[in-house]
């Protein structure tokens, strides 16, 4: 019996012309290394089309932050636009309560309806300031076109060319934007009437 069972397992390895025990590892080799680099591929190629996705999601993400930034910003201008067109309309009011109280006598001064203009004047003010209005054009300062508008020019030996003198009608502005520039006058030197009139404009001047 045991060289019967012999004689079948040397019949078998003639017959598959390699050791019964070496066809494992035969199965195992080629074709276990082909199929490690067909995963390896696929892995690369998932891969690959991960970090596609992630800039994608990036440049995505970086457009929206720069639209939500635009967005913002032209809404923040467009309500500078709309405060700045309201209060311009409002300005020409102030100039008036302002000229009238600086015409008062000064034995009318303390009477309730001046008190009253003065405090509407007041409260008007404290609103430019809560809105981020501010006031422009003081004397002593350089003139300046974007600022200033130039009303007259007066002769003024004592100061430089070209300086603020007086303030016929304050300006305003917000943030940066102007609601109406500041009217002056501007000092001239004795020997720059041309350049004055070239610079400031054809305006009146005062001697």
């Amino acid at each position: 019996m045991q060289q019967n069972g012999q004689e079948q397992r040397e019949q078998q390895e003639r017959s598959s012309g390699q050791p019964a025990a070496e066809q494992p590892e035969q199965e195992g080799g080629p074709i276990a290394a082909a199929d490690s680099a067909q995963v390896e591929q696929q892995l690369t190629e998932v891969q690959q089309k991960a970090e596609e996705c992630m800039d994608l999601l990036r440049r995505t993400q970086a457009d929206f932050v720069n639209y939500r930034r635009r967005m913002n910003q032209e809404q923040a201008q467009g309500q500078v636009a709309v405060q700045g067109a309201l209060l311009s309309q409002v300005l020409p009011v102030l100039d008036d309560l302002r000229r009238a109280l600086s015409d008062v006598p000064q034995e009318l001064a303390n009477h309730p309806w001046v008190q009253g203009v003065s405090l509407v004047a007041r409260q008007i003010m404290t609103l430019f300031e809560q809105l981020g209005v501010r006031q422009i054009g003081t004397p002593g300062e350089r003139f300046d076109p974007k600022w200033h508008e130039a009303v007259a020019t007066e002769m003024r030996p004592d100061v430089p060319d070209g300086t603020v003198v007086s303030v016929a009608r304050p300006g305003y502005l917000i943030g940066e934007r102007i609601i109406r520039p500041a009217q002056v006058v501007v000092a001239r030197a004795p020997t720059a009437v041309s350049g004055a009139q070239e610079q400031y404009g054809d305006t009146p001047t005062r001697s």
